[in-house]
C-alpha cells in the first residue's frame, strides 16, 4: 500500500514541475527603439508613411492583435508574427495632409500578446 502512495505522490509532483516549467518556457518580449517619429516641416498635400520596427526579445512567437490608430486619416500595415530574435515592422501612413496647419500629432494604439 505504501508504494501505491508513493507513486501517487510522485506523480503529482512530476505533473506540477510540468505545468510550472511549461508556464515559464517563455514569452514573447517587444522592444521598440523609439515610440515617436518626426517627419519635422512637411509640405501641405505630401503623403507621409513611416515604419516602427519591431524586434521579438522574447522565446516564443510574438503575436501583433492589432493597431488602431487614432482618426480615420492614418492607415496601418502591421506583421501579425514576429518570431523570436526576428524584427517586424509596424507602419503607418497618411495619405491626405491638406488641410493641416501648424504642428500635428497622430497616435496609434498597438495590442500585443506581450504579458508586459
Amino acid at each position: 500500500m505504501k508504494s501505491g502512495r508513493a507513486f501517487v505522490a510522485v506523480a503529482s509532483l512530476l505533473m506540477f514541475a510540468f505545468s510550472v516549467s511549461a508556464q515559464n518556457s517563455g514569452t514573447p518580449k517587444l522592444s521598440i527603439p523609439s515610440l515617436e517619429h518626426s517627419f519635422g516641416s512637411v509640405k501641405a498635400g505630401t503623403p507621409l508613411t513611416y515604419s516602427f520596427e519591431i524586434k521579438n526579445e522574447g522565446k516564443v512567437d510574438l503575436e501583433i492583435k492589432s493597431v488602431s490608430p487614432s482618426c480615420g486619416c492614418t492607415t496601418s500595415k502591421y506583421d501579425k508574427v514576429i518570431a523570436p530574435g526576428k524584427v517586424g515592422t509596424v507602419t503607418l501612413a497618411i495619405e491626405k495632409t491638406e488641410g493641416y496647419k501648424g504642428e500635428v500629432s497622430k497616435t496609434a494604439s498597438v495590442t500585443t500578446n506581450d504579458p508586459d
